[in-house]
Formats: C-alpha cells, sequence, structure tokens
C-alpha cells in the first residue's frame, strides 16, 4: 500500500504472546489494521515490506534487538512513523536513551489504561495522517512552483493559460488546509469560512486590487492553522479566560502558522498576515507590539472580520449590534477605517435587502431562508425561499446534531417570500 493513500497501520512488538493478544483483542474494533511482531528483527521484515505503518508501540525488554535499538532502526528505516515504548518499570536512564536514540514520542507503562491506550494510539494516527497530508501539498506545491518557472519559456498565450491553472490549483490547495482545519474542528473551519467571506468584502469596499482581495481571502481560510493540533476551542475563548499555559499556546499560534506557511513560497505573505491578527491598532497587540500602518492592511481587515463573525456568530448579536460594539474599538483594538467600511456595508445590507444572518437558535417560524441551508459536509437541509415552521426548524436542529451546521442562517421577514406556498422540508439522505 503507498504511503500516500490509505488509512495507516499500526505495529505492535512484544516477546510475550498474552501481551499482544490483549492489543489484538483492545483494538479489533479500530478502523486501522493491527499488525503484530515477536521480535524487533520480525517487526523491521515487516516495516521493510511496507511503506503505510503509522504508529509503532514495542516493548522495551525484548531478547536480541531490544525496544530502543528496534525503534533507532524504524527512526532510520521509517522516519514519520510515530514511535512509542511499552515497558513495566520506570528506569531514567532508559527513558532518556530511547528519547534520544529512538526518537519515542510517548512511553506507555503496563499495566495500561485500555481507554487510554485507545486515545493515544487514535491521536498518533491523526498526527501521522496530517503529517502525510502535508508532506503530499508541499510536494504538490513545490510540482506547481516548478512548472510556474517552466512557463517563462513558453509564448505569452501558454503563459497566461498555465498561470489560470496554477493559480486555480493554488486555490484548491487552499481550501485542502482549510478543510483539513475543519477536520480536526468543524467549529474553527466554519468561523475561517465566515471569516473568509466578511473579509473579502471588506477589502473590494476598501478598493484593493484583485490580488490583494485574494491574498486577504486565502489568509483568511488559513487563519487558524495554527491551532490544528492543540486542544479543540481554544481558539474560540477570550484571552482572560486562558489559563498561563493557554495563553502562551494561544500567542504561539500565528507565530507557529507563519512558520508552517514561510516554507511554501506561495504561502509566505499568507503567512505574514496570519503573525499580525492580533496585533491591537494602538500598539497593544502581540506577537510584536506593532501599531497602526505597521500592521499589514490584511491584518487589519481579517482582524475585524473575526471580530464581527465573533460577534454575530458566537454571541449572536444583530450585524447592526455587532458593528455598534466594534465602534467601541475604533483606534485601540480596530482600524477606524475598516469599521466604518464595515458599518457601510452593513447598513447598505439593512436598507437594500432587508437580510439578516442569525445563528440557528435564533429561528422562528415565519422567518424565510434567503440562502440555502447546508451542514457542515455540504447536505441540504433546506433550500432557499423555504418559510420556516416549528416542524421544519426541529427536524433542521436533529440533523444539526448529526452533521452540524457551521454557517449562519440567512433569513428575511415573511413579506420577502418570493413564493407564498410552504415548501416541504426534504434533507439530503444522510449516509
Amino acid at each position: 500500500m503507498s504511503e500516500e493513500s490509505g488509512t495507516p497501520a499500526v505495529l505492535i512488538v512484544d516477546d510475550e504472546e498474552s501481551i499482544l493478544n490483549s492489543l489484538r483483542r483492545l483494538l479489533r474494533r479500530e478502523r486501522y489494521e493491527v499488525l503484530t511482531a515477536r521480535s524487533g528483527a520480525e517487526g523491521m521484515e515487516i516495516i521493510e515490506g511496507r511503506d503505510d505503518i503509522g504508529v509503532v508501540v514495542s516493548d522495551h525488554m525484548m531478547p536480541g534487538m531490544n525496544g530502543v535499538e528496534f525503534l533507532s532502526q524504524v527512526r532510520l528505516l521509517s522516519p514519520h512513523t510515530v514511535r512509542m515504548m511499552l515497558t513495566g518499570y520506570a528506569d531514567r536512564d532508559a527513558s532518556i536513551a530511547a528519547i534520544n536514540r529512538g526518537g519515542v514520542e510517548r512511553y506507555i507503562t503496563k499495566p495500561w489504561d485500555d481507554g487510554e491506550m485507545r486515545l493515544v494510539i487514535a491521536d498518533a494516527l491523526k498526527r501521522f495522517e496530517l503529517a502525510r497530508e502535508n508532506r503530499r501539498l508541499t510536494e504538490l506545491t513545490a510540482r506547481q512552483n516548478e512548472q510556474l518557472r517552466e512557463l517563462n519559456l513558453n509564448l505569452e498565450k501558454k503563459v497566461e493559460l498555465k498561470t489560470r491553472t496554477i493559480r486555480e490549483n493554488f486555490f484548491s490547495f487552499i481550501k485542502i488546509f482549510a478543510d483539513l482545519m475543519e477536520m480536526h474542528d468543524p467549529n474553527l473551519g466554519g468561523h475561517s469560512k465566515r471569516t473568509a467571506r466578511h473579509a473579502t468584502r471588506l477589502a473590494s469596499a476598501l478598493g484593493l486590487d484583485t490580488g490583494d482581495v485574494e491574498l486577504i481571502e486565502s489568509a483568511a481560510l488559513l487563519h487558524n492553522i495554527g491551532f490544528v493540533g492543540m486542544p479543540r476551542g481554544l481558539a474560540d475563548r477570550e484571552i482572560d479566560t486562558l489559563t498561563d499555559d493557554e495563553r502562551a499556546l494561544v500567542v504561539h499560534a500565528p507565530v507557529l502558522a507563519q512558520r508552517l506557511l514561510r516554507r511554501i513560497d506561495t504561502l509566505r505573505q499568507v503567512g505574514v498576515i496570519i503573525r499580525s491578527l492580533h496585533e491591537n491598532y494602538d500598539g497593544t497587540g502581540y506577537p510584536d507590539g506593532l501599531r497602526h500602518e505597521e500592521i499589514h492592511i490584511g491584518s487589519r481587515i481579517i482582524a475585524a472580520a473575526k471580530r464581527y463573525d465573533r460577534l454575530t456568530f458566537v454571541s449572536e448579536l444583530t450585524p447592526r449590534a455587532a458593528v455598534e460594539t466594534m465602534k467601541k474599538e475604533r483606534g485601540t483594538v480596530l482600524d477606524p477605517e475598516i469599521v466604518n467600511a464595515l458599518a457601510d456595508i452593513v447598513g447598505a445590507d439593512d436598507v437594500e435587502t432587508r437580510w439578516e444572518a442569525i445563528p440557528l437558535s435564533k429561528m422562528k417560524p415565519g422567518m424565510v431562508l434567503l440562502k440555502d441551508l447546508r451542514t457542515g459536509r455540504g447536505r441540504l437541509l433546506a433550500a432557499s425561499r423555504t418559510r420556516l415552521t416549528e416542524t421544519i426548524i426541529e427536524r433542521i436542529h436533529n440533523f444539526h446534531s448529526i452533521d452540524p451546521v457551521i454557517d449562519d442562517v440567512y433569513v428575511g421577514a415573511e413579506a420577502q417570500a418570493l413564493e407564498d406556498r410552504e415548501k416541504t422540508f426534504e434533507p439530503e439522505r444522510l449516509g
């Protein structure tokens, strides 16, 4: 099986058959394949014949090749495999040797807790799969960059065609990254997509050119990538509610995001924007204490879009109330010009379309959907122009508990219905 496809396997190595049998029984219903070996040599034979081993769990004390020696060989042969040590005793020197020589990421003591063992292996596999996908995307980008360099040898028409293709691939690449975030945390992914939509409208209203608007959209879609791998919900909490350790993670997240993205030529500027998202307009933000125009215009726009989404989607304020709250932060946290532009957008929407973006919890009978309502996975729950009833609302909430709706609900008053008849609620079949 290729490393770049399919669910990775787990290899367990122990010289005691009873241990292997116990772990086979424990993991037999998991989604991944479980392989076992009675010795380090037998384990090496398995690894040499496959390239889809995501996690190796090895006993420490084994005859012949012990666990440290075995994992050291695994590290050389399959460096991306997550390595864990299983031991019946605590030995500081052995632990240091395992970490230094074998690159061991986790020590598990016997007897183990079954639930913890499942969680530890599942988390290790998730990290292996994310790292594998990141390598694939990095290689894809490298190939695209090579293609871009080759375009200089072609005629102008061919250059234009190829550039368009690569640009489309670039946005596909951005969306894949955004989808990976959504897999990690649906709320995080939904917030990023809504923020990107708000930021794009703001950038256009401020007169930025197409290239800058697209750059800001990309940065908004990826702005929470530094939180992937961190505890879920951490990005949603206010900074003053965090512990010291949690605050350190949050402050480091934009720096980590830039560090990840600067390795890819086409995403370096995106990383610069993300790094400065938490810089306050008056210079009191982090990580660099920038102020006013020292902060990238894209960072200032996305910061306002993030704040607007948090107020409307999490705090459940109306668009107009959210803008009034943000006006109090002009000149301190937010750029006054950008807040004023957002106020103009919300005011124009209110006058021209009389639509409102509300959270699911605010739906009431008589409201009319002005956009299709879909789940995070894209399933249609109710079509545009559907008039909400108690029954429809109840069924939407039932489906939301299975496959969450991560976007706002766009509604208008009852008099705005484009059709007078009530529509039948027929969500797409789950499966």
